[in-house]
């Protein structure tokens, strides 16, 4: 009935309002971004309601992409259409949460076209919403990726070319697994579609340390992020006389820092070490020194903070937010987040301020900081762990493939 509304307006020569396209990009099984090319110049989000809930809104956030192809054939070659989304902010990645596009491939792509007028909060809201016929396709390839773009190529539900099996492709020292796909927190059949048991709140039982619960947090180059409270009384020193295993260390630097209202800053930043050895005279802290580790801070999100970039991204602001997921029974997630853009009073959530912070590498040296996690102190269930990691503990079950003790 909704389509039929469309159509009558598209037969009048000023259907008065543009045409719009809306598109819903499943990331993982049954989880999906909502995204969309802008209307006109105005890059500013839009909302439409959920085609199975209509009571449900679903917002749409605008990025730079250009989709073709999109056509209806009764014979021949069935159509390929390619949708290229622009990353240069990382919307895209931030959004799916990995640069690892070939985990895409066999998910869906849902196509929504209508009326400006028909969005939610426009002249035209209904409920059910007026709306062309959905088009659902999967990805069948990624076509091209550069820094810039990603473009994938999609096939008919009906197109059974080119299928081989299995299905998963095995890529040499790379975790083919969803991180976090296999958390406790998952409802069973969301569990089959990934092997990774890593706790969605980042939470984890050594079994060695008497079953005592700690969070634990580390980005996609696997450093690990600890609160900014355990060094906040630290003296910054680039060279300091001797060092104590697994103690932190603090080094100045100057940086060029990005603010909220689009000017620059060049500020002295902190940057912070842990110590892998006990010497003295251990040489100037850089990445190239052996005798230290970096570790990135965060401190908890507070609505009305400025939150920074740099021109070295190592000294992007990392925060831990809570978001309510469910309220029966109640279960309270709590996300890290990385900026990407700075902001204020800006809600971390994916789109162009924030990136997921907790990340994993999908190496073996990443398995080894979550699984082989040794805290530094027993007592603190932070996350403070020694610059080393446990290599005789075991991968359960699903760990990073054929992975039986960490070498």
């Amino acid at each position: 009935m909704t389509e039929k509304i469309i159509i009558k307006d598209l037969q009048k020569l000023d259907p008065g309002s543009e045409l719009v396209q809306l598109f819903e990009i499943e990331y993982t099984k049954n989880a999906y971004i909502y995204v969309m090319s802008g209307v006109d110049s105005d890059l500013t989000s839009v909302q439409m309601r959920d085609f199975t809930n209509n009571s449900t809104i679903r917002t749409y956030t605008a990025i730079p992409m250009k989709a073709d192809g999109f056509e209806t054939k009764n014979d021949g070659a069935q159509p390929k259409p390619t949708v290229s989304i622009a990353n240069a902010t990382t919307a895209f990645s931030g959004g799916i949460g990995t640069t690892e596009y070939d985990s895409l491939v066999g998910l869906k792509v849902i196509r929504r076209l209508t009326l400006k007028k028909y969005l939610y909060g426009e002249s035209g809201d209904a409920s059910p919403p007026v709306e062309f016929p959905r088009q659902v396709w999967y990805i069948d390839r990624i076509k091209s990726r550069t820094k810039i773009q990603v473009t994938l190529e999609l096939a008919s539900p009906f197109d059974l070319s080119g299928i081989q099996l299995p299905g998963r492709s095995i890529v040499a020292n790379r975790c083919p697994f969803m991180y976090q796909g296999a958390s406790d927190h998952l409802e069973e059949y969301q569990k089959a579609q990934s092997g990774c048991t890593w706790n969605v709140d980042n939470k984890y039982k050594p079994i060695k340390n008497g079953g005592t619960e700690y969070t634990v947090y580390t980005n996609v180059d696997d450093e690990y992020i600890i609160p900014a409270s355990v060094v906040s009384s630290l003296t910054a020193s680039n060279t300091p006389a001797s060092i104590t295993i697994d103690a932190y260390y603090k080094t100045n630097t100057t940086a060029l820092r990005f603010n909220a209202n689009g000017t620059t800053t060049s500020v002295t930043n902190a940057l912070y070490w842990q110590a892998t050895e006990t010497t003295s005279s251990p040489g100037t802290i850089s990445l190239s020194n052996s005798k230290f580790k970096p570790v990135r801070t965060y401190t908890t999100y507070s609505h009305g903070t400025e939150y920074f970039t740099y021109s070295d991204d190592r000294y992007n602001d990392y925060v831990i937010f809570t978001d309510n997921v469910s309220s029966s029974p109640t279960y309270n997630k709590v996300i890290m987040w990385k900026a990407v853009k700075p902001s204020e009073s800006t809600k971390p959530d994916f789109g162009i301020y924030w990136s997921r912070g907790d990340t994993c590498s999908k190496s073996l040296d990443g398995c080894k900081m979550r699984f082989g996690f040794i805290p530094k102190d027993a007592s603190n269930t932070s996350t403070t762990g020694k610059s080393s990691t446990d290599t005789t503990a075991e991968l359960p079950f699903g760990g990073f493939p054929a992975a039986k003790a960490f070498s």
